[in-house]
């Protein structure tokens, strides 16, 4: 499964760029992440918790940081697996300068299996789409927030958003 998309932040590229470095603005700002700890260099133990109303469950797994042209590109391999099935591949982000803030471009390419991917790839192509659009709310918001209070919403209610827009659009009222 391919996904791609951009998000436009009102911060600075250098700034954009240390902070999607720091596990702790990256923890904080994804829905659902609930453990993010490197454990040798480049290479962090993750847990993400969904709570989909068609799946649920932990995935445990890891990010590995495969390559850092500073300040334009990160490439990262993320694995992960859990009752729900499984995810891993290969992401992409490039940061420039856009407006005074940062413009990133995002790229995975994943490979799905077990439960997630019986929702189908256009079901689950939208909930990471949305939890996306969470991580990059939250990123840009990160000044804003103290750091115990949660910067984006839950994916239960990113997953309920996104049917309620599918609902809305199938009755042409979206």
């Amino acid at each position: 499964m391919k996904l791609e998309g951009r998000a436009q932040v009102n911060t600075a590229p250098a700034l954009a760029w240390q902070r999607i470095n720091d596990p702790e603005v990256v923890r904080r700002c994804t829905p659902g992440l609930v453990r993010l700890e490197e454990t040798r260099p480049d290479h962090y133990e993750a847990r993400i918790e969904l709570k989909l109303p068609a799946v649920q469950g932990r995935f445990d797994g890891a990010i590995d940081f495969l390559e850092r042209a500073e300040p334009q590109r990160l490439r990262l391999r993320v694995q992960g697996k859990g009752p729900p099935g499984f995810v891993s591949g290969d992401v992409t982000l490039s940061l420039r300068e856009s407006g005074g803030g940062t413009e990133f471009h995002y790229a995975a390419d994943l490979q799905i299996g077990g439960q997630i991917a019986r929702l189908g790839q256009r079901m689950v192509s939208g909930v990471a789409k949305d939890m996306a659009a969470q991580f990059f709310s939250a990123f840009d918001r990160i000044d804003q927030v103290p750091a115990g209070e949660p910067l984006s919403r839950s994916p239960l209610v990113a997953f309920l958003g996104l049917l309620w827009g599918a609902l809305r659009r199938l009755l042409g009222r979206g």
